[in-house]
């Protein structure tokens, strides 16, 4: 007889071929969370050959049983085109359901959808809408994405005091383009008094958290820096660092849906974590109260 625990047992030991053969049985039976599982499986070719279309499959019959995860998913998958035609409207659908169920990653992905959709679903108006939740939520990705809208007029009024606002609180996350973003606001003068030695600075903590733009911005200001303003330059830029990162350990590290990296052209990236518990009995308790 099939086990969930087994195969999840198995998944955590790297046998995902016996997880596979536990879940299978049991999502063909109508659990969502084994249903959820098994399409992460296809979705990473652990265990089984990766299928896209088997992906979608499983994880479209775990949401319609209101597995938040599964919802979020198949969003990402909608928006993404893998397994599927790219289709706005169903992300936007699935990723509303995954936003109304407590992912925070979900409101990022709506704003997302927006942005980067080709026309005529594209809408800067309703992307800038939905990045401002998350960046209120405190998601850095969304707080970027904000200031960079605000920096040149995209879906709200151009607004350079509220592009440096929001990079900063970005940059304050450890976020890199928002650090260079800030350098190069500093660099023009645009929303703050033009001083290359804070420009010079932030493109030095850009590249060391992970923009390589750090390296031709950083070439570009030196050559107009006097000696005696590089020097400041090394003493400013190790000096500082992103304020989120100070503590010990933040207390999201250990939630499963974190801020998705700074990649464009993805809607968000999706989780990877199996259903730790199986569904319950399906007349009358919600499937989605347990752990993800």
């Amino acid at each position: 007889m099939a086990d969930f625990q087994a195969g999840l047992a198995a998944y955590r030991r790297g046998d995902f071929t016996v997880a596979a053969a536990e879940w299978r049985p049991l999502a063909e039976a109508g659990d969502a969370h084994a249903q959820y599982n098994l399409a992460l499986l296809y979705a990473s070719g652990k265990g089984v050959a990766q299928d896209f279309a088997q992906a979608v499959q499983w994880y479209a019959k775990a949401a319609e049983q209101g597995v938040p995860a599964a919802e979020f998913n198949l969003a990402v998958i909608y928006a993404n085109g893998e397994g599927v035609p790219a289709n706005p409207a169903e992300a936007v659908r699935w990723f509303r359901k995954a936003a109304d169920a407590g992912i925070p990653n979900a409101i990022l992905g709506l704003g997302n959808v927006y942005y980067q959709s080709d026309p005529p679903f594209r809408d800067y108006a309703e992307a800038a809408k939905w990045y401002r939740k998350a960046a209120e939520a405190g998601a850095p990705g969304a707080q970027f994405q904000l200031g960079v809208m605000y920096d040149i007029g995209q879906g709200v009024q151009q607004s350079y005091s509220e592009a440096l606002m929001w990079y900063h609180k970005a940059a304050d996350q450890g976020y890199a383009p928002a650090m260079a973003n800030l350098g190069i606001l500093y660099y023009n003068g645009q929303g703050v008094k033009r001083d290359l030695v804070q420009a010079d600075a932030w493109f030095h903590r850009a590249l060391k958290y992970g923009d390589p733009r750090g390296v031709e911005l950083i070439g570009a200001v030196e050559n107009k820096l006097r000696k005696k303003d590089l020097n400041r330059v090394k003493e400013l830029a190790p000096t500082w660092t992103p304020p989120a990162q100070r503590t010990v350990l933040r207390a999201e590290n250990g939630k499963l849906f974190m801020p998705p990296p700074a990649t464009v052209g993805a809607a968000t990236t999706p989780t990877t974590s199996p259903a730790q518990a199986q569904s319950a009995d399906r007349a009358g308790t919600d499937p989605t109260k347990k752990d993800q």
